[in-house]
This record gives C-alpha cells, structure tokens and sequence, in this order.
C-alpha cells in the first residue's frame, strides 16, 4: 500500500477515535445556500460536539435537538448579529441553546426570537423532557408562547443542572394583544428537579414568574416587570417566585433567591415571593432571601407557610409593598408575613436588616405590620434591625406579632428617612435605591449568628447556632456560584465556607481561624463574590452607598478561599 494511503488511514483511525474526534460546524440558511435549510435537519445530523449555526430568517418549526454526551454539546446558535424567528425548542442532555441577545431584548431585534403569535399556548417555547440534565438556554427572546410555562419540565417529570441564563420572556402563553379576560397568562419559567440556575434575566407580564419546585436553585440577578393580576384572569394571585408542590413528589430544599430587582406588579394579589408549604409533607425547607429590591408590590413580599422551615430573610430592600391593598387597622397587610396559617410562624424564620419604605398615603393613616413571625406552639422566629420609614409619617407600625406590640420595640429597629439617591415615585425605573452618605441606613445592620457554645479554638470545622443562613454555592459552583464568605468575631476576619452540614450547623471553612463561643458570625461576601460587608457593620438593606469602591469578587483578597461545593445535607 503507498505511504499516503497509509497516513491517510491512520489519521482517519484518529479523529475517529471518541477522544481525538473534531467537531464540526454546520450552516442553517432557510433560503439555501448552507449545509441544511431547516433547523431540525441540521440537529437531526449533529454528532456530540458538533453546532448548528443558524442564518437570519424565519423557521416554522419546532426543534428537537437530541442528546449530546458529557462534555461534548450539541450545540444550536445563531450567526453573528442576526435576527432569527422559531417557533419552539426541545432540548434532550448535554445541549446548549445560544442566541445573540442582552437583556433586556425586545422581540423582532435579535435571535433566536422564539413565538408562535398564531397559538401561543401550543408548546413551551423551550422545552425539556424527564431525567434531562446539563443544558445551556442563553440570551434568547421568548414571546407569545408556552403550554403551562414558556420554559418548561412538564409535571411530574425532574430535570438537573439546568442554566437559564440572560434571556428576555415576555406574555407568556398569550400575545400582548390576547392578555387578560379569557386569554390568560402561564408561568415564565417553570421547574423541577434540583441544581438549577436562573440569572440575568428579564422576565414580565405572567402569571407566575418562577415556579419552582427545585432543590439547589440559585435565582440571581433577574429582574420582575409589569406583572398585572388582570392579565392572569382577574383574581389570580401573580408571584415573582413560586412554590407549592404536592406532598414528597419533589422536594424544594436549599434555594437561595438573591440580587434580583422586582418593580411595577399591580393588584391585591401580586406578590414577591410565595412559598406555599401546607401539602409539603415535611421536605420543603432552607429558603434564604437576601439583597433584593422589591419595588411597588401590589401586596406583600414574601409569604411563607407554617410548615416550611428555615426561612431566612436579610438585606432587603422594599419599596411601596401593599400598593393595592387598604392598609386596615381591623385587618392590616403584612409585607413580610411567615403567619399564613393558624397565627403560627414557621420554625427558624428570620427577618434581618430590611429596609421598608413606603409612599403611601393608607401607610401614614393606617395600620400594618412591616413582617410578621409568631413565636407561638414552639415556633422559632428571630428579627430585628430593621428599618422603616413612611414619606408622610407612618400609622401604626406593629412588631413581629400580626397587630400586636410596636417596630420599635423589636431590637435595633429604626424609623427614619433611609436618604436614597433618588426616588420618583412608586414602580418607577428612574429610582434608584443607593443610599446616599449619612444615610442611617448604613452600617446599621447586625450580624445573622453566632459561634456555637462549646466551639473555639482555630481549626477548619466551625459550628455555629445556624447555618441555614449560608451557602456553599449548591453544586453550582462551574457556572460561577461561589459559596459565601463570612466574617467571624470582627468584621475584618474573614474566610470563605467550602461546605456546609445543616443537620450539624457545621461550616468546613478554607482555613482555619480563632474564634470563641458566642462570637459573632457576618456575611462577607454573596454567591457571585461581592462583598457586602464594607463598613463596621452590614448596613440595612440591599444597596450600598452610592459612590462605594467596587467590591465584586475579583477585591477578595488574594488569600481568601473561593473553593466550591460540598453540602452535606
């Protein structure tokens, strides 16, 4: 056999063997001129590794991209800047969604621009079948479409690492011209299973926004608009987060909802976040809710039920909650209410370093409560360090019993103007939530726990009172979910947590320390790095004054630990 022959099949042997073989790229162009004219055709060809790069046009289509295998992606995206409309996607294992957009995105600007204008609630605009694991859906624009939800595991079936990262929905499962009346909005983003993350977001005009029943899910960096209870049929209530599963068929443990921006949700039952825990059977628990901005809420913030523990909720912002309701003495709102059933609070219920502001002439003359947490058949609830503040001078402001006792008994509570660097008016995107120097806000905050009696010393393996108010980043931590860092006796001593025990209340930290019993216990910095804790105390409320240094995670100091998961449940 001649030389080159020989070379040539032995090559060919080579990039044919699973870890030399080469991935290709292949052209979608619906007018001719690529590799294929349709999207399905191209995805029906890839092998793992390979990607479809998809041309500007319209495609009539609902895709299907099968699996791809670990590591090696199938992969679907689109040319350069252009502008590409599909109906719907389904995406199997190991596949990556990848469009062009930044959101916010308005339709028809950019691709993929995922609708189907001519019957929206025919299919999840994307879809993904039962045991689907490993899948990118980035910067993409969602419209008009959706069955249930516009990005959807449809009931009961569970999904894992999932990434939904940078896209723009908007109607869900209607046109903007078909909402309300009979056409009624669907959820934004509807899941279950575990290991999710949702960030960067835009998400509006649903019914639901989020409806998880996840275990391990981070919600970052998202932002809520123009959600309208009309929109959803009149008298649904329309929630930014979302949780009511049925009894044991998927647990909901150890979400972290935090960063996220909220404005403009009208009607008495718009809501921020609903956990909705009475048929949970006892496997919904760990929700920690912590620096973000809730601004003009048509009713309260967060509803959590009575059986649904560990609720952690610090370092919020909320302005103008309870917008549309009457704030009745015989019957206030409670903007932070953990009493949803029989006057009871849930077990390790917490409400630290919230700011409460409103603008509202019924908050001047009325009655409310700001949160709401009983102590009562054994329940534990701890708060305090809170701020609140009405424009025209606050009614009755009641403390952490519904209509019972004052906010300013409750400890470290404060009622002053918090001087933020502008403020318009209710649900306008022209607020800005900064605090401005001398803001009383600032450096006002407390600490969340403390060092378990009997723990001192300087090793690795730190105990504490409560750890349901960390993460460690759930798993998360290649797609840039870092676990926190705290601080430990003084606000200047700080390491990064690399798992937590929450059965033991045991941190493993990245290094050791000394530290004693009793020692207070900060947040440093969040699950993308930022440092939160600048000053000699954490200030109240989601943001920092205005003007600060940077302190995203590359300020960390060089020898502070960033290293990942390793919950142990």
């Amino acid at each position: 056999m001649d030389g080159w022959k020989r070379l040539l099949i032995v090559v060919y042997m080579i990039c044919c063997l699973p870890f030399f073989c080469l991935s290709a790229t292949f052209t979608v162009k619906a007018g001719g001129g690529g590799n294929y004219t349709t999207i399905q055709a191209c995805s029906t060809a890839m092998a793992a590794g390979d990607t479809c790069t998809v041309f500007a046009g319209t495609y009539a289509e609902n895709v299907t991209v099968p699996a791809g295998t670990v590591g090696n992606y199938k992969t679907i995206t689109v040319n350069g800047a252009d502008i590409v409309t599909v109906q719907a996607f389904v995406l199997n294992s190991h596949t990556k969604l990848v469009g062009n957009c930044t959101a916010p995105a308005a339709i028809n600007t950019c691709g993929f621009n995922i609708q189907n204008t001519a019957s929206p609630s025919a299919a999840a605009c994307v879809g993904m079948p039962d045991a689907a694991t490993d899948i990118y859906i980035t910067n993409n624009v969602m419209y008009a479409c959706g069955n249930s939800a516009m990005i959807s595991v449809p009931y009961p079936e569970s999904v894992s690492y999932i990434y939904i990262q940078g896209n723009t929905l908007s109607y869900a499962c209607v046109t903007q011209a078909q909402a309300g009346g009979a056409n009624k909005e669907c959820t934004s983003i509807g899941l279950e299973g575990n290991h999710i993350l949702v960030e960067g977001n835009d998400l509006s005009h649903y019914t639901l926004g989020i409806g998880a029943v996840v275990s391990q899910g981070v919600y970052r960096k998202n932002t809520f608009h123009d959600q309208f209870e009309t929109e959803a049929g009149g008298n649904a209530h329309t929630d930014i987060w979302f949780s009511e599963p049925g009894v044991s068929t998927f647990p909901v443990e150890y979400n972290l909802i935090e960063g996220n921006a909220q404005y403009n949700a009208v009607g008495a039952n718009a809501k921020g976040v609903l956990s909705q825990g009475e048929t949970c059977g006892g496997v919904c628990f760990n929700l920690i809710n912590r620096f973000n901005t809730f601004n003009r809420l048509g009713s309260g913030n967060v509803t959590n039920d009575t059986t649904w523990t560990n609720v952690k909720l610090y370092n919020n912002t909320e302005a103008d909650t309870g917008a549309d309701q009457a704030f009745s003495c015989g019957n206030p709102p409670i903007t932070d209410n953990s009493t949803a059933v029989g006057g009871q609070a849930t077990s390790g219920t917490a409400v630290f370093n919230n700011l409460y502001y409103f603008n509202n002439s019924a908050a001047t003359s009325g009655c409310f409560n700001a949160y709401s947490c009983s102590t009562s058949s054994g329940s534990t609830c701890v708060q305090g360090h809170n701020l609140v503040y009405c424009a025209g001078g606050c009614g009755t402001v009641y403390g952490h019993l519904y209509q019972t006792g004052t906010f300013l008994s409750e400890p470290g509570n404060i009622s002053a103007n918090p001087l933020f660097v502008t403020y318009v008016s209710p649900g306008s995107t022209s607020n800005n939530y900064s605090l401005q120097a001398g803001s009383p806000a600032l450096n006002a905050g407390t600490f969340l726990t403390t060092v378990a009696s009997g723990d001192s010393g300087s090793g690795t393996s730190l105990v504490v009172n409560d750890a349901s108010y960390f993460q460690d980043s759930f798993g998360l931590s290649a797609v840039g979910v870092q676990a926190d860092c705290i601080s430990i006796t003084t606000v200047g001593n700080h390491v990064c947590i690399t798992a937590v025990n929450y059965s033991t209340n045991t941190l493993t930290m990245a290094s050791g320390f000394s530290r004693s019993s009793g020692d207070s216990v900060w947040l440093y910095s969040d699950s993308s790095g930022t440092v939160q804790l600048v000053g000699s105390a954490p200030n109240i409320g989601a943001k920092m004054q205005a003007g600060a240094p940077s302190t995203s995670g590359s300020s960390l100091p060089a020898n502070t630990s960033l290293v990942g998961p390793g919950t142990i449940r």
